[in-house]
């Protein structure tokens, strides 16, 4: 029997190794690790860019090229591990998958576990063939606006539940780190829909949490869904902004550690796996 997927709290934009290596120890004073229920996770900013010119300029949440390999070395074993990407060119989405993940042998040494796909909804041929290349790695895939546009959920699970069984997480983010908190009534119903309409991926809930509103917004998603199995992630919520544009901001640990706090107290309550 395969493994099954672990639930996680995620911090996403970190991107150098002193954020790194703080945000492990924000993860450990809240009591979330590798033996909680729900376990730590980082989600680092990659893409087209990252590739082709080393940087992200303006953007404050990308690790730059040369840096990468060292910001995923700071949080090694100690969670869930992943690169969140995005391409402008979807067609070559494997092959630039590949060229980051050799970037100072990111996937061979381990020091990866899952990939998010932001903006890009893959082939099934893509999936198959990043699934035959890295059979260790996990595949989150990002149902944000831009990628379900023109289509009702009804319509994606039916195409998820047909031919995308192996993605292992499906991300519900109408933020994409911007944020923006989630409409909860909208969210939840997004959930159930997909949960009946067959989708067996584990589902993860994003937008707008922060320290304010972490524990109240768990708490609702709880009541709705009836269960503690899915996962979250934060990111604009654990930022302070420095000037217009995505991304000109800079992480806060005071931010997070109160983001990470609140969801202790909702989701860990003495429990571990």
């Amino acid at each position: 029997m395969a493994e099954r997927n672990k639930q996680y709290v995620g911090v996403c934009g970190i991107s150098t190794v002193e954020e790194a290596k703080r945000s492990v120890s924000l993860f450990r004073e809240a009591g979330f690790d590798m033996k909680t229920a729900h376990i730590p996770m980082w989600g680092f900013q990659a893409s087209w860019k990252t590739l082709a010119f080393g940087f992200s300029e303006g953007n404050r949440r990308v690790p730059t090229r040369d840096d990468l390999p060292y910001v995923l070395e700071a949080v090694n074993g100690e969670g869930f591990v992943t690169i969140h990407y995005y391409t402008k060119q979807p067609e070559l989405l494997v092959q630039q998958l590949r060229a980051l993940l050799e970037l100072g042998a990111i996937y061979r040494r381990g020091l990866v576990d899952g990939v998010q796909l932001n903006k890009v909804w893959p082939t099934t041929a893509q999936m198959a063939e990043i699934k035959a290349e890295f059979p260790q790695l996990k595949i989150i895939l990002q149902m944000s606006p831009h990628v379900t546009a023109g289509m009702s959920m009804e319509q994606v699970a039916v195409k998820l539940a047909n031919g995308y069984s192996g993605i292992d997480y499906i991300i519900l983010d109408s933020s994409g780190g911007r944020g923006i908190e989630f409409d909860m009534q909208a969210i939840t119903s997004e959930y159930q829909t997909l949960k009946s309409g067959g989708v067996k991926s584990d589902i993860v809930f994003a937008g707008g949490f922060s320290g304010e509103n972490v524990a109240e917004k768990l708490s609702g998603l709880i009541r709705a869904t009836n269960t503690t199995s899915f996962s979250i992630d934060a990111e604009g919520g654990l930022r302070d902004k420095l000037g217009e544009g995505y991304g000109n901001d800079a992480f806060n640990a005071e931010k997070a550690r109160t983001y990470l706090k609140g969801a202790a107290e909702v989701l860990l309550q003495g429990k571990r796996t």
